[in-house]
This record gives C-alpha cells, sequence and structure tokens, in this order.
C-alpha cells in the first residue's frame, strides 16, 4: 500500500514549478556548452537567468501552495548543474585563460572543490529543509556562490583585462598591477565560496533580508529588479550584480560575527590575591 502511494505522490507532480525548474537545468547545460565554445560572457549571463528561474520557481511554489518532495529533490539537481557544474566550469576557463600562472592541477582542485561543496550543501539542505534550514539558509545558498563565481570572472575581464580598462588608469603600470590583484585574489575566493557553503554561517532568506511579509512581495520585487538590471548598460549590470552577490555574503559573515561576538561571556572579574 505504501509502495502504491509513493508511486501516485511521484505521477502527481505540479506543471508551473517543475517546468521552471527544468528551465533551469537546460541553461545550466547551454551555460557548459558556451564555455566549451570559448563563450564566456554568453555562460556567466545564462547562469544569473537560471538563477532568477530559481528564485521564481520557489516563489511561485510557495505562492501556489504547489511544494512538493518531489519540486525540492529535482530542484536541487538542477541547482547542482546550473550554479555547482557550470560555474566551476566558467572559474577553470577564467583561471585558464584570463588569470595566466596557475598550475593546472591547482585549477582543477579548486573547481572540483567547489563543485563538490556545492553538491554537500544540497545534500544538507534537502535533510535539513523541515528542521534547521526552515526558516534561512545554514551555510552560502549555492545560487549565490554560483552567481558570485559567474560574475567575478565576468568582471574581471571586462573590467581589468581590457584595453579599454587599462587606458583609464592614470597610471602605465596599474593595468598589470590589478591583473596580477585579480589573478591571485580569484582562485582563492572561489575557494572561500566554496567553504562557506559547507559552513555552520547563517544566511536568512532574501525576504528577511528586505523584511517582506509575504511571498507575492518577494515575487514582484524579484521581478523589478530584474527589469531594473535588464534597463542597466552591461558594464553596469555586471557591477550590480557583483554588489548585490557579495553583499549577501558578507550580510551573512557580518550577521554571524555580531552574534559570536555577543555570545561571548564576560570576563570574570579578578580577585584581590591575583591581582596583588
Amino acid at each position: 500500500m505504501e509502495a502504491k502511494n509513493q508511486k501516485r505522490r511521484v505521477r502527481k507532480v505540479y506543471v508551473l514549478p517543475n517546468l521552471l525548474t527544468a528551465f533551469n537545468v537546460a541553461l545550466g547545460v547551454l551555460a557548459v556548452i558556451n564555455i566549451l565554445n570559448g563563450n564566456l560572457p554568453g555562460a556567466c549571463w545564462l547562469i544569473v537567468v537560471a538563477a532568477i528561474l530559481d528564485g521564481l520557481d520557489g516563489a511561485i511554489a510557495r505562492l501556489t501552495h504547489t511544494q512538493s518532495e518531489f519540486g525540492r529533490q529535482f530542484d536541487s539537481l538542477a541547482d547542482f548543474v546550473s550554479f555547482g557544474v557550470a560555474p566551476a566550469t566558467v572559474a577553470y576557463y577564467a583561471m585558464r585563460h584570463d588569470l595566466a600562472g596557475f598550475h593546472p592541477r591547482l585549477m582543477t582542485a579548486i573547481c572540483g572543490l567547489f563543485a563538490i561543496c556545492g553538491a554537500l550543501r544540497l545534500a544538507r539542505y534537502n535533510v535539513q529543509a523541515t528542521s534547521s534550514e526552515k526558516r534561512g539558509f545554514i551555510g552560502l545558498p549555492i545560487p549565490c556562490a554560483g552567481g558570485c563565481v559567474a560574475m567575478l570572472a565576468l568582471l574581471i575581464r571586462r573590467q581589468i583585462l581590457t584595453a579599454d580598462a587599462r587606458a583609464l588608469l592614470p597610471l602605465e603600470d596599474g593595468g598589470v598591477l590589478l591583473e596580477t590583484v585579480a589573478s591571485a585574489a580569484y582562485p582563492f575566493i572561489v575557494l572561500a565560496l566554496a567553504l562557506l557553503m559547507v559552513s555552520e554561517v547563517p544566511y536568512p532568506c532574501v525576504n528577511q533580508v528586505f523584511r517582506l511579509r509575504m511571498s507575492f512581495d518577494s515575487l514582484v520585487s524579484a521581478i523589478l529588479l530584474a527589469f531594473l538590471i535588464w534597463a542597466l548598460q552591461s558594464d553596469d549590470r555586471v557591477v550590480l550584480l557583483c554588489l548585490l552577490g557579495y553583499g549577501y555574503v558578507f550580510y551573512g559573515l557580518i550577521v554571524a560575527g555580531v552574534r559570536r561576538l555577543g555570545r561571548r561571556p564576560a570576563p570574570e572579574a579578578a580577585s584581590p590575591r591575583e591581582t596583588g
């Protein structure tokens, strides 16, 4: 009887949120294909669109009360493709072509670790979704980590490694200096994002950050933000998305640091004998 009920639950799936999740998978695969064809900007923007769809399918599922165990598992598999495998491929391509000087094994290890941490993050979320992660996230959510990896790679290519950006610098060696800093920092940033995904740092839901009261408000705000980003120029879009993504990363770190400092016990007063 339980097996029959389980089969019925699997057959009965909700179309709209799972359709958006299916598009999410397709965008992740297309991002990998674009990287294989040498199109880094196309791959990065596909990851961003996949992140928007990932937020929309969850908001629509909550708004229409069409959440299901099947949808959660399907969404996790889609997230691993679009925000685990695709950003890891983007990071490898960026470190190999735009940021020279890294050993191929080191690049492979960092990108592979990012994908592994993403898979662990999703597995832990599926286990804890009904308990400790009901109102927030434990560890950096994988869509944010994948989007930050992709947008930073695109920002480095457009803002630092182009001839136009070098011409705007007052010093002749300024472009070389910025390239050196970016080359040294990017792999460590990818590694830090990977470790944050499997960390115990609490991250709130986006609607908790902006204190939105209802899922419908979250959906409308996400649509308005998407139109705002679309209306900006290409370089401004990249900068804005980087600020939003890394602002969320540091928001969780700052809140966790403040909470930890607040929980520290006050130092005990020294006795007269100890003070001499």
